[in-house]
């Protein structure tokens, strides 16, 4: 009898872990977990994603699209950010600025701050993308600087 239990509790087990193995949900959730690893976390998010549809309680494929959605987040706004530097670096390299170049220079500066406001809310970026987001945000905080006393200067040459 005690044997008889102890066979049946082993071959249960053994096809639990047979189907996490060979289930379609955990197979995809391993390859978005190696994809993540890798750094690949657009892959990671599609593949987690898939996995998701396949088993919308599969709690590892849940959360490696957690994470990759982060990371491409992060990884968006770093992108956008460094545009945005380029674009305003470039208005700020000739020798006088037009309203409308100060204009649009101010349309950059609050179109990060909004975005930078709500970046920490749903997103842990790395040391490395820490220092690169906090770095930015002090440039553009200078450049916030700079438009409020060309504004105030322009102002002033008016009257």
């Amino acid at each position: 009898m005690k044997n008889t239990f102890l066979y049946l509790l082993l071959g249960a087990i053994l096809l639990l872990i047979l189907g996490y193995f060979f289930s379609p949900s955990y197979t995809l959730s391993s390859q978005a977990k190696k994809e993540f690893t890798k750094g690949n976390y657009q892959e990671s998010y599609q593949l987690a994603t898939l996995a998701l549809k396949e088993d919308p309680y599969n709690r590892s494929a849940f959360s490696i699209a957690n994470q990759s959605k982060q990371r491409l987040n992060l990884q968006r706004f770093l992108q956008k950010t460094q545009d945005y530097y380029k674009k305003v670096s470039k208005l700020l390299q000739s020798p006088s600025i037009t309203p409308q170049e100060l204009l649009e220079i101010q349309w950059i500066y609050d179109a990060f701050s909004k975005e930078y406001a709500t970046l920490y809310f749903f997103n842990k970026p790395t040391p490395d993308e820490k220092e690169a987001i906090e770095n930015y945000a002090q440039w553009f905080k200078q450049l916030k600087e700079k438009i409020d006393l060309a504004k105030k200067q322009s102002s002033l040459n008016k009257s």
